[in-house]
């Protein structure tokens, strides 16, 4: 149906069979009007401050009667881009989701580590011996953040050749150069948190050694297909990737950056996601988005004899503050990192919510899921804003829009409501 330009698709989403029954009728516990608004609003206050001019929300909420279906339900608002680009978005529309994209290169090397394949103890030289200075480095170290190993799009050289060109194609190790494998890690970052997407580069190319495959085969066999459920996710780097790119084009939302120094807006379309490999280059829709969260914390993709366990070893976080290993978050330690997965408590509501915000140059998604009560929520915005730049005057609000949304399905659900 369409109401106010936003559109709103209803599905059964069943766990058990991953099976997806789409809803003749307008499901009765999905608050779409509320949700609608809570959107609207954001929409209206931020859209020109942030720099997007589209917007979608996909939840999934457990049903009173039978927990295990998800009533799933899709709202949009806006168009494919500043004009002359005029047409409206709709919930087949797709967005970068940047290092979500973690989320599952993570999960991939779960799944070799029940498979026997290897171990997330291995140190990096077992697999990548090229890399001297880094071979100590344990997989799992990779993983949760804590190798030392730096940040190569973080390099001023790197960003500057981003910069002169956005469509060039970019290899693994030419990536990792900007990373400088030559030098020793510094002291000072050996064992601490330190956010870095050479670490997941890293981790793909693991993927790779082991399986004698490409990440991009390797993700789309395990992950990426149809039985999975997953049909509108898609990986444009790899050997394959402009020609899966091409064959998107038309679906993808135009992203924008907004250069505050020079006051300059930038259409980032064209920027060839090769640069984030496995650690941020999957496209998808955020209905997609939100199917993939319910696969990875159910742990719908490892074999049930070992789900417990895979699962256990996901969900084990570093402190942000001091990469130590700490049971859980609380309002004075409120974030932590797993396996390429985020955890936060809320001191609002009192709720620990599994989370993670995925950035690319023009592009913001987020989801927020409760153990608690199995809501998801998925945010996508087709700008940067001030994402990752805490001196930007434009902010980045998305994780304050995803709680609300969470708090309006809560609020009229009284079966979802959890103890705090």
């Amino acid at each position: 149906m369409k109401i106010n330009n936003l559109v709103s698709f209803l599905l059964a989403f069943c766990l058990a069979s991953l099976s997806y029954n789409i809803s003749a009728a307008e499901s009765p516990v999905v608050s779409h009007h509320k949700i609608q608004k809570e959107m609207s609003k954001y929409f209206k206050v931020y859209h020109n401050k942030e720099k997007f001019t589209a917007t979608a929300v996909s939840v999934f909420i457990p049903q009173e009667k039978n927990k295990d279906v998800l009533d799933v339900a899709t709202f949009v608002k806006g168009t494919m881009g500043y004009p002359p680009l005029s047409q409206e978005i709709t919930p087949l529309n797709l967005f970068d989701i940047g290092s979500i994209t973690k989320s599952f290169t993570s999960l991939i090397l779960l799944q070799l580590q029940t498979e026997g394949k290897l171990s997330l103890d291995d140190p990096l030289g077992k697999w990548l011996p090229q890399y001297k200075e880094w071979k100590d480095v344990k997989l799992r170290q990779l993983l949760n953040m804590t190798s030392g190993i730096p940040n190569y799009s973080e390099d001023p050289e790197f960003a500057k050749k981003m910069e002169d060109n956005f469509a060039a194609i970019w290899g693994d190790e030419e990536l990792l150069g900007y990373a400088h494998p030559e030098k020793p890690i510094e002291t000072d970052r050996a064992n601490r948190y330190e956010y870095s997407n050479s670490n997941y580069i890293l981790a793909g190319m693991v993927i790779e050694k082991v399986t004698q495959d490409t990440f991009e085969n390797q993700l789309k066999q395990r992950i990426i297909n149809t039985n999975n459920g997953l049909n509108n996710s898609f990986y444009p780097a790899g050997p394959h990737g402009p020609e899966v790119e091409k064959s998107i084009r038309d679906r993808r939302v135009h992203g924008y950056f907004y250069d505050e120094d020079n006051k300059k807006l930038i259409d980032t379309i064209s920027n060839d996601l090769s640069w984030a490999g496995a650690a941020g280059a999957v496209i998808a829709n955020t209905e997609d988005v939100g199917r993939w969260v319910q696969l990875l914390y159910h742990g719908l993709l490892i074999e049930p004899a070992f789900r417990d366990e895979a699962l256990s070893e996901l969900e084990s976080v570093v402190s942000i503050k001091t990469g130590l290993p700490i049971p859980s978050v609380t309002e004075d330690e409120p974030y932590g990192f797993g396996l390429g997965v985020g955890f936060y408590y809320d001191k609002n509501s009192r709720q620990r919510f599994w989370t993670y915000q995925g950035s690319t140059l023009g592009y913001r998604v987020m989801y927020l899921w409760n153990p608690c009560n199995d809501v998801t929520v998925v945010v996508a915005l087709n700008g940067k804003g001030g994402s990752g730049n805490e001196k930007s005057k434009m902010g980045n609000h998305i994780h304050e829009l995803c709680l609300n949304i969470h708090k309006v399905i809560v609020k009229n659900h009284p079966h979802l409501q959890c103890a705090s």
